[in-house]
Order: structure tokens, then sequence, then C-alpha cells
């Protein structure tokens, strides 16, 4: 009995251990199977539309632009197996500030100047494009259209809204001017913004960025030209009246127009201007302080005479000595306040040129008569008033205003052609080409405003 018991315990036990080996190996060739025949080509995905990068050509603000700017980038495509593709200029809608996109009269035109494929990968498509012209207001978007992009499976794009990190912006800022006091004779220009514009030199910008200031020590009239950040221009009247911690106050004397003072900017006889008078610009009372009553200002003139070859001449009004060509001389300078003074106004000035030169004794009444002689070139320098600058213009009869000269510079039109009329000023180095280029407006012009 126990030896039959003993058999049949050993023939169960290797009978199970025989069915365990077959199915571990059959496990096993299934896996093996599996493996080596497994190669499927999945697709579930429908192809894509992305932007890569857009800028501008604002150089100082790039991803903010207005319609004279060329727009330029980069649209991927992403898809294995495309079959078609219809991504075009024509397909490829451009809006503007638009959510959501209802329909074409949201549509943008603008003039694409390029679209070319740039690179190819079989999962991807680069594209660069580049555009001008776009109108409007607002975050710059793409419009893909439905069903431009397909692949092999059937499956096409969606209808797609990209939008960028572009903002167009063809509005130009509001601004307001006004004059504020403060300290020691001066005063602050300040001008109130709708919106933030790039720096000025010389103008010191609030928290907000909508309020900028500066303060001036004289009276100065001049046009700011300001940009927003998407170049847009506007120009600001810039108005200072009652700032008077620098006193610039200058005169002429002619044998028709006769005395005038005038100050900061002014022009002096403008009737020579307006009108068909003959009178030229024979001498020149300049008087130029700071608020300590220190004179800062340099000048010397060119004096075109009847008679070149005399040493000097007497002024008829002052009785100060005047000479043919340049007064002082070619390499000197007067120095406005301590040199070739005279009372005028209860007020010392220093005085260039001399009244009465196109009548004396030796000139020929015909000749007389046309007033063809007196100062006919300017130039002045400051000798210590630190960053300011003094400009200064000249009108010729018939000719009109002359290019503005500066710091030194020559203002003449020719030496035998004497000015009617000049106007100068004293301007903040920094503000000192807005000056020029508004004065320049009136180049060959006969304004008097």
């Amino acid at each position: 009995m126990y030896k039959k018991t003993k058999i049949f315990i050993f023939s169960f036990l290797f009978f199970i251990s025989i069915l365990f080996f077959q199915a571990t190996c059959f496990a096993k060739y299934m896996i093996e199977d599996i493996q080596t025949v497994a190669t499927l080509d999945i697709d579930g995905g429908k192809p894509t539309v992305e932007i890569l990068d857009i800028t501008s050509t604002n150089d100082f603000y790039p991803s903010r632009a207005r319609k004279c700017h060329l727009i330029s980038g980069h649209l991927k495509i992403t898809e294995r197996n495309l079959t078609r593709n219809d991504l075009t200029i024509e397909h490829l809608k451009i809006v503007v500030g638009k959510r959501p996109y209802l329909s074409e009269k949201d549509i943008t035109p603008v003039d694409f100047k390029s679209f070319s494929l740039v690179s190819e990968t079989p999962l991807e498509k680069i594209y660069e494009f580049s555009f001008t012209n776009v109108e409007g207001f607002g975050t710059l978007g793409f419009i893909i259209p439905e069903g431009i992009l397909e692949d092999k499976y059937g499956f096409i794009n969606e209808r797609l809204l990209l939008p960028s990190n572009l903002v167009i912006d063809n509005t130009p800022p509001l601004a307001l001017f006004d004059e504020l006091p403060s300290s020691d004779g001066k005063t602050i220009g300040r001008i109130r913004l709708s919106e933030s514009v790039k720096p000025i030199e010389g103008w010191k910008e609030s928290t907000s960025g909508l309020v900028i200031e500066k303060e001036f020590s004289n009276p100065i009239s001049y046009i700011l030209p300001l940009e927003d950040y998407a170049s847009n221009p506007i120009e600001v009247l810039i108005d200072i009246k009652n700032a008077n911690a620098i006193s610039l106050e200058y005169g002429t004397y002619d044998e028709l127009s006769k005395q005038t003072l005038v100050s900061s900017g002014e022009i002096t006889s403008p009737n020579t201007i307006s009108s068909t008078s003959l009178a030229k610009t024979e001498s020149i009372f300049l008087r130029a302080v700071d608020s300590s009553g220190i004179s800062f200002l340099q000048g010397k003139v060119y004096m075109h005479t009847y008679l070149n070859n005399s040493t000097s001449f007497s002024c008829s009004y002052s009785h100060l000595p005047y000479y043919p060509h340049y007064n002082p001389s070619p390499t000197q300078w007067w120095n406005v306040g301590s040199d070739h003074t005279l009372s005028y106004f209860d007020r010392i000035f220093t005085q260039f040129g001399g009244y009465g030169c196109n009548h004396s004794d030796v000139i020929p009444s015909h000749i007389s008569s046309q007033f063809l002689y007196g100062i006919s070139s300017l130039q002045f320098k400051l000798k210590n008033l630190p960053n300011y600058s003094v400009v200064y213009q000249s009108y010729v009869k018939d000719i009109g205003w002359l290019p503005v000269s500066c710091d030194g510079e020559e203002n003449f039109y020719q030496h035998d052609k004497p000015v009617s009329s000049f106007r100068m000023n004293l301007i903040p180095s920094s503000q000192k080409q807005f000056l020029i280029d508004f004065w320049n407006r009136d180049i060959g012009t006969h304004s008097i405003n």
C-alpha cells in the first residue's frame, strides 16, 4: 500500500511539471511573435499650424508696429503624412484686434512682400512671411481657413485664429502742454499724454509714463516731436513765457525802422519783412545775464560798408566806432556786457555795427537811397553757461530766412548782402536741434511768426 501511494505521488508531480514547462514555453513564444510582427503606422492627429516668431522694423519696440513698418516672422505646419497643402498668401488672412473673427469684413488688407517655404522635414514645414501697410489698432492675428491642409488618412486642419504678441497701433497719442512755476526764476514745462512715449533727452518721465517735464530758465518757443512706442508721431508746441532766470535782450537800429528791442527768440524789425522796406540792420544792441547778473555771451559781426579801406567809422547814435569787415576782428570776440558798451533803455548793452552807415557825406545819394550797407553776418557763442546753446538766424531781403546757425558758427548769405532782421535765443543743449529744426522751417520764406 505504501509503495503504491509513493508511485502515485511521484507520477502526479511529474505530470504537473510537464504541464508547467509547456505553458511557460508557449507564453515565451507568444511574446516573441508579438514583438516581431506589430509594426503599425498610427496617425490620429489633424494637421496643425502655429506662429514660431513675429517682429517688426520698429527698432525701438519691435513688438509694436504701425502702418509704415514691415512685419515678418515664421509659421510652422506639423503633419507627418501631409498630402495636400494649400497654405498660400491667398489663404492666409490677417486680423487686427478682432475677437472673435466673425466674417470677411473683419479681415485686414495688407501688402504681402514675401511668403515662402524655408525649411522642411518629414514632420514639419516652416514658412517665412513679411507684409506691411497694416491698418487698425489691436493685437495682430492670423486666420488659417479650415481644410487647406489634409493628410493621407483624410484628416484636415481646423479653422484657426492664431494670436501673436505683436500690437498694431496707428493712433498718435494726445498731448497737452502747460507751464508751471518752479523756483529761482525758472518754470517747468509739463506735457500730459494719453499714452507713454519714447524717452526724450532732457525730459523727466513720471512713473505712469503719462507725464513728462522739463525745467526752463528763459522764455522759449519750439516744436518738440514725440513718438509713441509704435512710432506714431505727434508735435507739441513748447511755449515757455514766464521763466526769467536768464535774460536775453537784443535790439536793432536802422535808417527807416529806428529802434526796436525784443527778447528770447523774437524777430527784430518785423515790418522790414512784411513790407517793401529796404532798410538793413545797421547796428545791434545786445544784453545777456544770468540770475546773478553775470554775462555769458560773446559775439562778432561782419560790417559791409561803402568805404572798405577806412580804419573806422563812428555810430551816429552812440558815437562808438565800428569797422569795415569783422567787428572786432576775424579772430576776436566782444564780451557782451563789458566790451563796446552803451546805456540803452537804462541798461548796459554791447553794440555791434553802427547807425548811419547808409548815409554819410561820402556816399552818393542815388546809392544811399538803396540801403546797401549794414551788418551782413552774425556769430555768437557762450563762455560760461554750461549745458546751454545759443541759436540765431538772419533774414535777407529777397532771399528770406537763412539756415540757422549756433554756438559760434557764422550766419550769413553773402558779406555784401546785409541782413534786414534776425532772431536768437538760448536753449538747453539737449533741446537745441528741436529749435533749429523749428526755425529752419522758415528757410527761404518771409514769415514773421
